[in-house]
């Protein structure tokens, strides 16, 4: 039988956004409360426990978290608390807040983001991993991920574009759909096209942790990052 590994987070309490510091710190008592129990419970064979870092918008609070559960032992650490409805600005506060006093040599997991200029910016912070409906949530939606931004597939201006999402994609849909024919999909209702955009997603989220793994690696990480940022153009700023 194949090894996998489960990797569960801890039962935590994530605070709203807003929150007082008051009521942020009394919702971190909790969750480092349950993190001393769930490390105390068995495990399946290959399960690997994450503490959850929360602590709002409050530098002391983030510190507080990540230095006791560090104390208590975890197989990795995550940085809860975001993606609430916060500015995305306040997002990458909460990972700065944090980061320093997370062990360098655990992975390290930003829940529930992002979009791709997220991911990217979340790796130039020392994240390694991330969780996020995005790819199928706008697969749904009729649009798809590219290197240059978002685009609205069901756009009526893609209805004579029979080219793929993307010519140099390898993902299923890119390798056997134009953009003419998943909108023809999209327009009578075919479950077919939401799939498509979905495989074509997913597929783009992961060449794009795969192509930074390999930029850190070959130690070209800063040039890629500012690459990716000059060619993609985020939703608010497309024409």
């Amino acid at each position: 039988m194949p090894f996998s590994i489960l990797i569960s987070p801890l039962f935590d309490e994530c605070p709203p956004w807003p929150c007082t510091h008051s009521d942020t710190d009394k919702s971190l008592d909790l969750t480092l409360k349950w993190a001393q129990q769930c490390k105390e419970q068995p495990r399946a064979d290959g399960q690997l426990i994450f503490g959850i870092i929360q602590g709002s918008a409050y530098p002391d609070l983030r510190e507080k978290a990540a230095k006791e559960l560090h104390k208590i032992g975890f197989d990795g650490y995550a940085i809860g608390g975001v993606s609430v409805g916060e500015p995305e600005e306040e997002m990458y506060k909460a990972v700065d807040m944090a980061e320093p006093f997370m062990p360098k040599e655990s992975p390290r997991y930003l829940m529930g983001v992002g979009t791709p200029p997220q991911l990217v910016e979340g790796v130039a912070r020392g994240i390694d991993m991330f969780d996020c409906v995005l790819p199928t949530r706008v697969g749904r939606n009729g649009s798809a991920y590219t290197r240059n931004g978002m685009m609205q597939v069901k756009g009526a201006k893609f209805k004579q574009d029979f080219t793929p999402i993307e010519p140099d994609c390898t993902c299923y849909a890119c390798q056997n759909f134009s953009k003419a024919y998943i909108r023809h999909l999209i327009n009578v209702g075919e479950v077919l096209a939401l799939q498509l955009l979905s495989i074509h997603n997913v597929h783009f989220y992961l060449t794009l942790m795969r192509e930074m793994r390999e930029a850190i690696l070959a130690g070209t990480f800063q040039d890629y990052r500012q690459a990716f940022h000059a060619r993609y153009v985020p939703p608010q700023k497309q024409k």
